[in-house]
């Protein structure tokens, strides 16, 4: 109706005095996925962004997409590569956007040798053994928190 809309008290939401509308957050859904096999992890670098540190594969989920749907085919887009055993890991919002960021650890199934890798997407993927990760100090990202459990061997849910 064009009236100003007010947050509301009680929810995360908000509506407008005058026709009663209500607005809810949008959420965009994403995956990241610490894709393994045994003790080797695929670490990636995106293609074209400043942010140029190692990265797990990730992706957002589409329109009538399950989320697990979602992690086998961001890894075969980007990687080539087939998952089973997926696991639950965690979640951040992430961004100014709406986003929800679900973690999850799958293992590779099948032949692991990274086939293909989408370019413009991801500048690098290779498998890291876990022996070659140096510990992470930043864990306050859910990205870096993954990749340090796997380290330490602890790719369980956070608590």
């Amino acid at each position: 109706c064009g009236f100003p809309m007010k947050h509301d008290t009680k929810e995360r939401m908000m509506y407008c005095p005058s026709c009663g509308r209500q607005e809810y957050p949008v959420l965009m859904p994403a995956v990241i996925v610490g894709i393994t096999n045994g003790d080797k992890i695929i670490c990636s670098k995106y293609e074209g962004r400043s942010f140029k540190q190692y990265a797990l594969i990730a992706g957002f989920a589409e329109i009538g997409e399950t989320i697990e749907e979602t992690v086998h085919r961001e890894v075969m887009e980007e990687v080539g590569l087939e998952v089973k055993n997926i696991r639950y890991a965690g979640s951040q919002p992430w961004g100014m956007d709406g986003d929800l960021l679900l973690g999850y650890y799958a293992d590779v199934t099948g032949d692991s040798e990274i086939s293909s890798i989408d370019t413009d997407e991801l500048a690098v993927a290779r498998w890291v053994d876990r022996a070659e990760i140096s510990p992470v100090p930043n864990t306050r990202t859910l990205t870096y928190d993954m990749i340090e459990r796997f380290r330490c061997g602890k790719e369980t849910p956070r608590q």
